[in-house]
């Protein structure tokens, strides 16, 4: 199961903000579904993919890492992310973005699998009072480890990266003021 995992330090208190979610843009140009690839050295080759779509779990993760933070998410339709399509009546920011990386590569020799993950997203803040851009973050993580193959590990090594990724955001001061 991929998914956002929370990091274990102490996270602020609730707020009082509700922030509008639209669905993330997959600028990936690879299928909807598929975030790596299984292979075997000197053997077959299979597509890893998900249930739905990269783009609905990554929206996902994104709204779990507001929901754990204390801060109300809604899902609101897609945005184009321009200052003229801000649209999230009863919420103060609209988050949006576009995810240009999200792979994991499992390459299996005798008695190990080689696991690389990456992530990368671009996520737009807008103010929806006031109708404006008003931060643009870009959050990355990358991940090698070689381990014993498992699905659980294979699992374990993209959601670290993509859980990495999305504690970036929360890092940055000025959309972080923002959202408490």
């Amino acid at each position: 199961d991929v998914g956002y995992r929370a990091p274990g330090e102490k996270t602020e208190a609730a707020s009082r903000a509700v922030v509008a979610v639209s669905p993330l843009k997959d600028g990936r140009a690879k299928p909807a579904s598929v975030l790596g690839r299984k292979a075997v050295l000197g053997g077959p080759e299979n597509d890893l993919v998900v249930r739905g779509t990269v783009a609905e779990m990554v929206t996902a993760a994104l709204k779990d890492a507001l929901m754990r933070r204390g801060i109300a998410a809604k899902d609101v339709p897609a945005w184009d992310l321009t200052a003229g399509g801000i649209k999230a009546d009863g919420s103060a920011i609209l988050l949006g973005g576009e995810i240009t990386t999200f792979w994991v590569e499992s390459v299996s020799v005798p008695f190990k699998t080689s696991l690389k993950a990456s992530v990368q997203v671009r996520i737009v803040a807008g103010d929806v009072t006031g109708g404006k851009i008003i931060r643009m973050v870009n959050i990355s993580s990358k991940l090698e480890q070689d381990v014993l193959y498992s699905r659980e590990k294979l699992e374990d090594a993209i959601s670290e990266a993509l859980s990495s990724a999305m504690y970036q955001l929360f890092k940055d001061d000025e959309l972080k003021q923002r959202l408490q």
